[in-house]
């Protein structure tokens, strides 16, 4: 019997220490996805940003086809292609500036990702194309991880709104769902609260879940609903999972009744919905 246990320890504890030294690899998978442009159906123009670690971030800026002067920052989930974001975002935000970077590590931009360069780039981009472009207001959309850095930068910066998309109210606190057996708290290097990012914090909040997300739990997009100060727009889409949302005809009105809803409350600050 005690040998048993001893390789059982053993075996745990080997477990522990792949997911230790593997949980950079498996929270950002985007590292790995392949390096192309993608020019169609709009040519953005090409941005470069240098980092003050010597490191250079990569993305595109898709320029409003009318004269309006929002611009729309977006931050994608952290295996998806931010080529295909910047297309998607310019194609439903055509009266939009919409700027979209690969994170460090991914596609063309250097560096390695994690939680403390992720959120300092945020507010480089941010800070950058706000500079250039001198918008009347500024918005951000966060896909996923991509939500922790919407709602980190506006806590930072002045945002007239943000959309979440399948958010969630810390990786941690996701880990520990899944890695329930394991101690999540003594291991984890990148947490991203984004529940702490908007705790008191009064942007204007759209929020779009999946009912069927088995990578964000329902449960933890709700904690971070819960403890929202400013909630103008939330839809869960019946049937939709956490990486096909995007396909059903059902996300196209939400998001675009999301952003509606930024605007109106960007436009009417007294009185923001409940």
């Amino acid at each position: 019997m005690m040998k048993l246990i001893v390789v059982l320890a053993a075996a745990y504890g080997s477990i522990v220490l792949f997911l230790y030294f593997a949980q950079a690899s498996l929270l950002f998978p985007g590292t790995r996805l392949p390096n192309s442009r993608l020019d169609q159906p709009r040519a953005p123009e090409r941005l470069e940003l240098p980092t003050d670690d010597g490191n250079v971030l990569r993305g595109m800026l898709f320029r409003a086809v009318t004269d309006a002067t929002d611009l729309v920052v977006g931050f994608g989930g952290n295996a998806q292609n931010a080529e295909m974001l910047g297309q998607d975002l310019a194609t439903r935000l055509p009266d939009a500036h919409v700027v979209v970077f690969h994170y460090r590590g991914y596609g063309p931009s250097t560096g390695q990702p994690g939680e403390a360069a992720l959120l300092a780039d945020a507010l480089r981009i941010h800070d950058a194309l706000v500079e250039r472009l001198r918008p009347a207001r500024t918005f951000a959309v966060g896909i996923s991880l991509g939500s922790a850095m919407a709602a980190w930068l506006s806590k930072q910066r002045e945002l007239a709104g943000i959309v979440l998309v399948t958010p969630f109210d810390s990786i941690e606190a996701v880990a520990k769902e899944i890695y329930f057996w394991v101690p999540v708290g003594l291991l984890l290097q990148h947490r991203f609260p984004s529940v702490e990012y908007m705790l008191g914090n009064s942007t204007p909040t759209a929020v779009i879940a999946a009912e069927d997300d088995h990578v964000v739990p329902p449960r933890r997009t709700a904690a971070l609903v819960a403890g929202l100060s400013n909630l103008v727009f939330s839809q869960t889409l019946s049937g939709a999972r956490h990486a096909t949302i995007y396909e059903l005809p059902a996300y196209d009105e939400a998001f675009l009744a999301a952003f509606a809803a930024l605007r109106e409350a960007a436009s009417n600050p007294a009185s923001p919905e409940a």
